[in-house]
C-alpha cells in the first residue's frame, strides 16, 4: 500500500530550511549594516562639510566665505513732518544732549461722550476737571495702618526730570477733516510746523487752565467721595460713601489731573488756601466761562451732532515753556484723556429737612451729574526743533554721491539714513565679463565715466551661484560725539524708502512680537549692544532674505531708510518734506516722528575706523571644484 509523504517535515529537513534562511539573512543584515555604517560615518563624522562633499559628489567641494559690500550712506534731514494721526503723541520740552532742543505742543478737537445732553433743571456748574494718564505700571500693592490699600506706580515714558510751565487754551483753529485744496475725497493731513506757521494766534482764544511748574509724578489717584482738609483732590462727590458714612477712597493710575472749582464748591470742599492739584486763581470766573459754553446751550443744535460742535467748540491747545532749555517730555496716549464737567441739577423732591443747611426748606433737593469730552478726531502735534548748529551744517551739506563719515539719525522732526546698496559700478573688460582683483573681488570704480557705468556691483553678486547663509549690518555708533547712556535710542529701524514698507525680512522674524515691543522683531532689527559701561556700540541688522529676494530678482534695488524707532511694531508711515522744497516729498515711518531720541552712526570714509565702517556682511557657501 501506498503511504502518502508525510506533510510535516522531518526534524532534519526542517534544520536545513531554517540554516539556509539564517544565511540569506545574515547576507541581508551585513548589507543593511554597512549601508547605516556609511550614513552614520557621513552624519557624525568630525571632518568638513568640503571633505565629505568631495566623497559623495565626485570634485566638487563646498566653501564658506564672506564678502564685504559697502554702501553710499548719507543723512536727510525733514523740513516738516505729518503729526496728524499720530498712535501716541507727546507733550513738552526735550533737551537732547547731542541734537538740541525740541518742544511738542499739541492741538486736539474734543467730543462730548453723548450729543444733545440733557443737564436738568436749572443746573450749576461746579468743577472742571481736566485728566491726562501716564503711561505706568503697577510694581507694589500694600495696606498701609489705616487699612488701606495703597497702589505704587512706576512712571513709564516719562523723559527728563525739569519743571515746565503748560497753557491750555480753547482753540478758535478748525480743524478740517479733508483737503479742500486737493481731492476732497483725501484726509487733511496736518505737519510739524502748522501750529506755529499756520495756525496763528487763533489757538489761544480762551486761556482755560494754567499749570506750573508741572512735573509728572508716580502717586496714584486718590480720591475721597465726601471732602474734608486731607483730600486736596476732592470733586464733589464723584464717589459713593459707605453705608457707615465713612469717606470711600477711589483711586486710579498715575496722571496729571487738575480741577477748576467754583468758589462755592471750593468753600465746600475747604480747599481754598491749600496747596492741591486744585487750581484756584480765577476759577469762578473760568466755571461762569463753561457755563456759558456748554450748560447755557443745553438743547442748542451746537451740542446736537459731531460737525456741529466741531464747528462750535474747535478744540484746545496745549502749550508749554519752560524758561531753561531743559525739561520733560511726556509721551502718552491722548485719546485716554478728558475733561469732565461736574455738576449739580434740580430734582423733583423738596428739601424739607433743609439738608444743604441753608435755611431754605421749600427749594427742590439737587442731584450730581457729569459729562465728559474725550479727545478724537483730529489731534496735531506741534515739533519745534533748534538743532545744534553744527549738526544743521553737516545736514545741509551731504554728499549723496559717495557718502557721508557720520549718519544723523533723530526722532519727531529730525532726520534719517540713506543706504544705497550696490549700485557703485564695477570693471568689465571688453567682452562685458568682471574683472576681479586678487580676492576675487570686483574693482569698484570710484567717480566712472559714462563709458564706464556698464555693469553695477549687483550684476556682480547676481552673476555668482552662492547659497546665501546670512546677511547683515553692524551700524557702530560714533561714541565720540554721542552722549551714551540712557539718552541713546534702544532701537532702529529699516524699510524701503519708496514704499515705506518693511523688508522681506520683517515679517519672518520670529521674535516678531505684537504685545512687547521693545523685544519684539529682534533677529531682524537688533536692540542696541552696550559695553559694560552701558555705553552704546552698535546696532545689528540681517537683511538675508532681502537680499536673497533681491538676488532671484524678486524685488527691485531700491534705497532703503534707517531711522530711529519707538515702537518697532508701528509699521505705519507718514508724509513729510525736506527743508529746501516742500514739493520734495519723504516717506517717514511714524515710529520715528513719535521717537524724541537720536543718535549718530559711522558712514564710511578715511576718518571712520575701518573696524567701524559701515558694510554689509555678506556669508555665503558656494562649490568649487579641483
Amino acid at each position: 500500500m501506498n503511504l502518502q509523504m508525510p506533510t510535516k517535515p522531518s526534524i532534519k529537513r526542517r534544520f536545513w530550511c531554517s540554516k539556509k534562511t539564517i544565511m540569506n539573512l545574515k547576507k541581508v543584515w551585513i548589507k543593511i549594516t554597512v549601508m547605516i555604517t556609511v550614513v552614520i560615518t557621513v552624519v557624525s563624522c568630525d571632518d568638513d562639510f568640503n571633505s565629505v562633499g568631495s566623497e559623495v559628489i565626485g570634485d566638487v567641494n563646498f566653501e564658506d566665505n564672506e564678502y564685504n559690500a559697502t554702501p553710499v550712506a548719507y543723512s536727510q534731514q525733514f523740513g516738516r513732518v505729518q503729526t496728524s494721526g499720530l498712535p501716541n503723541n507727546l507733550l513738552g520740552i526735550y533737551n537732547d544732549p547731542v541734537y538740541g532742543k525740541s518742544t511738542y505742543n499739541i492741538v486736539a478737537q474734543v467730543q462730548p461722550e453723548g450729543f444733545n445732553p440733557d443737564f436738568g433743571r436749572n443746573p450749576v456748574l461746579d468743577s472742571v476737571v481736566l485728566t491726562i494718564p501716564y503711561f505706568s505700571r503697577l510694581v507694589e500693592t500694600e495696606t498701609n495702618d489705616d487699612g488701606e490699600i495703597v497702589n505704587t506706580y512706576e512712571l513709564d515714558s516719562i523723559y527728563g526730570s525739569n519743571e515746565i510751565n503748560i497753557s491750555v487754551y480753547r482753540s478758535g483753529y478748525f480743524l478740517r477733516d479733508f483737503d479742500t485744496t486737493g481731492d476732497i475725497e483725501e484726509r487733511q493731513i496736518y505737519y510739524s510746523n502748522d501750529i506755529n506757521d499756520n495756525f496763528g494766534a487763533t489757538v489761544e482764544e480762551r486761556l482755560l487752565f494754567e499749570i506750573n511748574n508741572f512735573i509728572p509724578e508716580p502717586d496714584e489717584i486718590r480720591l475721597l467721595s465726601e471732602a474734608d482738609e486731607s483730600d486736596d483732590d476732592a470733586d464733589n462727590g464723584d464717589s459713593d460713601g459707605d453705608t457707615n458714612g465713612e469717606p470711600q477712597v477711589a483711586t486710579s493710575a498715575p496722571a496729571l489731573r487738575r480741577a477748576l472749582l467754583s468758589d462755592a464748591a471750593a468753600d465746600a470742599a475747604n480747599i481754598l488756601n491749600s496747596d492741591s492739584d486744585v487750581l484756584r486763581t480765577g476759577n469762578q470766573e473760568i466755571i461762569n466761562y463753561f457755563t456759558e459754553v456748554f450748560l447755557d446751550r443745553d438743547g442748542s443744535i451746537e451740542l446736537s451732532n459731531a460737525n456741529n460742535f466741531f464747528n462750535y467748540f474747535r478744540g484746545l491747545y496745549f502749550k508749554v515753556d519752560s524758561a531753561p532749555n531743559d525739561g520733560v517730555l511726556m509721551f502718552f496716549d491722548i485719546t485716554d484723556a478728558d475733561f469732565t464737567l461736574y455738576f449739580t441739577s434740580e430734582t423733583d423732591e423738596i428739601d424739607t429737612d433743609d439738608e444743604d443747611g441753608d435755611g431754605d426748606t421749600t427749594e427742590f433737593k439737587r442731584g450730581t451729574a457729569d459729562l465728559a469730552f474725550n479727545f478724537s478726531n483730529n489731534i496735531v502735534n506741534g515739533i519745534v526743533t533748534d538743532l545744534n548748529s553744527s549738526i544743521q551744517d553737516e545736514l545741509t551739506n551731504q554728499d549723496v554721491e559717495n557718502g557721508e563719515e557720520n549718519l544723523y539719525l533723530k526722532g519727531g522732526q529730525g532726520a534719517y539714513a540713506v543706504i544705497d546698496l550696490f549700485n557703485k559700478y564695477v570693471e568689465v573688460d571688453a567682452n562685458g565679463d568682471f574683472i576681479l582683483d586678487e580676492n576675487e573681488n570686483p574693482i569698484i570704480i570710484e567717480n566712472p565715466t559714462e563709458e564706464e557705468k556698464v555693469k553695477t556691483e549687483l550684476d556682480f553678486l547676481k552673476s555668482r551661484d552662492w547659497l546665501i547663509n546670512e546677511a547683515s549690518m553692524k551700524l557702530y555708533i560714533n561714541q565720540d560725539l554721542v552722549v551714551s547712556g540712557e539718552t541713546e535710542p534702544e532701537r532702529i529701524y529699516i524699510f524701503n524708502m519708496d514704499t515705506g514698507a518693511v523688508l522681506f525680512d520683517y515679517p519672518l522674524d520670529p521674535t516678531l512680537n505684537t504685545t512687547s515691543p521693545i523685544l519684539s522683531a529682534t533677529d531682524h532689527l537688533g536692540p542696541i549692544v552696550r559695553d559694560s559701561d552701558q555705553n552704546g556700540e552698535f546696532y545689528k541688522i540681517k537683511l538675508t532674505r532681502y537680499l536673497i529676494n533681491l538676488l532671484n530678482e524678486d524685488a527691485e534695488n531700491v534705497k532703503l531708510g534707517l531711522s530711529v524707532s519707538q515702537n518697532v511694531n508701528v509699521v505705519v508711515n507718514a508724509e513729510g518734506f525736506t527743508p529746501t522744497n516742500n514739493e520734495d516729498e519723504l516717506i517717514i515711518p511714524f515710529s520715528s516722528i513719535i521717537s524724541h531720541e537720536g543718535t549718530i552712526l559711522y558712514g564710511n570714509g578715511t576718518n571712520v575706523p575701518v573696524e567701524k565702517r559701515l558694510k554689509l556682511d555678506i556669508f555665503y557657501t558656494e562649490s568649487t571644484t579641483n
